[in-house]
């Protein structure tokens, strides 16, 4: 299966070695034999040491992505060994739900690979060419393992278009319905597979879901921003606060109020650009003890930080009006582009200018069945940031 080699510069093999996955364009000295796009080829460091195996794409900004750095072959033995591995790891840390993360693309060894479990379906997405020619391979070890009653594939994101794929979306393996219900503590949501952000569901904020439940008290006034369909603005319901969730998407919005009533919880949705709804909520003289600020990925690529930076201070600094004295903000962005030091400056630069002394009580992250990856910084894209103002 092999097509040729791939030989870095010299001195670029260590990073290889220490774990990180990617090889940058510049960072290739020669290709050797003809492998075309997609193919699998064999990773020599520049004085012709083996560094392992990966796939290989010219199109792409990092030509070649580590599939292992053993010498072994790429075939489905190799996907069940990944998937076993991975299940090992969601058994320790996924509970209280049917929904999860299955694999995380490098995180778990399969570069490209995203495949999230909604109860008895699967959703998965493929990023790159290499992933793509090998999906003989690795769905139906997907199919015998998991046993799925349906798979449904949503790889729509705009990345496709660099790897040489165009975005396509249907169903690989029997049937799937346009809504699947999950539970998660105890609460019911739909997950839209022929639409929706990510997958269908925000998995990855299951963590900061529950840590936020446990925090809110009766009675208090929570604001969720770019809510989707609810389920921080839920969480918070249940333990008894008053919710509030925006959203500009009227069909989120739907799902939403569905998703209270099966839950049998109220709370106000409002379909509204949250930039422009944060100015009128402040004029109207609304005060809340919580608000939550998750967007979506407004930008993801470093080029454009400085409008993912913009973004934020924005929300950050339209937002704080609305907080009671001593009342909270969840400030999460889920770009890798925009880093912790980042994301602090921009919410300190925010509350400066309107003058307000903010306290910063906790940092958390993506829930633990997105695994992140010491060696490979990019598989931590998403941080909250848990701050407070005086009371």
């Amino acid at each position: 299966m092999l097509e040729g080699a791939v030989r870095v510069v010299g001195g670029r093999e260590k990073k290889l070695l220490h774990g990180y996955p990617w090889v940058q364009r510049g960072e290739i000295a020669e290709v050797l034999g003809a492998p075309t796009p997609g193919a699998l080829v064999r990773v020599l460091s520049f004085r012709g040491e083996p560094l392992g195996i990966g796939t290989y794409n010219p199109h792409s900004r990092f030509p070649v992505r580590l599939l292992t750095r053993s010498d072994e072959p790429i075939d489905r033995t190799f996907f069940e060994a990944r998937l076993e591995q991975a299940l090992r790891l969601r058994q320790r840390v996924v509970h209280d739900t049917n929904a999860m993360r299955v694999l995380f693309s490098e995180s778990d060894g399969v570069p490209g690979l995203i495949v999230d479990q909604y109860a008895d379906y699967l959703v998965v997405q493929v990023r790159t060419l290499g992933m793509e020619r090998l999906k003989s391979l690795w769905l139906p070890v997907l199919i015998e393992r998991l046993e799925p009653k349906g798979i449904v594939e949503r790889s729509e994101m705009a990345g496709r278009a660099e790897e040489g794929l165009e975005p396509f979306a249907g169903t690989l393996h029997g049937e799937v319905p346009e809504l699947i219900e999950i539970e998660e503590s105890g609460l019911l949501f739909l997950v839209p597979t022929d639409a929706g952000r990510k997958t269908g569901f925000y998995l990855d904020q299951r963590e900061n879901r529950r840590r936020l439940a446990q925090r809110v008290r009766p009675s208090e006034r929570v604001l969720d921003l770019f809510c989707y369909t609810g389920a921080f603005a839920l969480y918070a319901a249940r333990a008894g606060a008053s919710a509030i969730g925006v959203d500009i998407l009227s069909d989120a919005i739907d799902l939403a109020r569905i998703h209270a009533q099966r839950n049998h919880l109220h709370a106000e949705w409002v379909v509204e650009n949250a930039f422009e709804w944060l100015p009128q909520a402040t004029e109207q003289g609304m005060q809340f003890d919580w608000i939550v600020i998750d967007p979506p990925a407004i930008a993801k690529r470093q080029d454009q930080k400085d409008s993912l930076r913009w973004a934020i201070w924005k929300l950050v600094y339209h937002a704080l009006p609305l907080l009671a004295p001593g009342g909270q903000m969840i400030v999460c962005s889920c770009a890798y582009a925009l880093g912790i030091s980042d994301m602090l400056d921009t919410v300190r630069l925010a509350a400066t200018d309107r003058n307000t002394p903010i306290y910063l009580e906790d940092l958390t992250f993506q829930a633990p069945d997105h695994p992140y990856l010491l060696q490979f910084p990019e598989s931590l894209y998403l941080k909250c940031l848990w701050v407070r103002t005086q009371a």
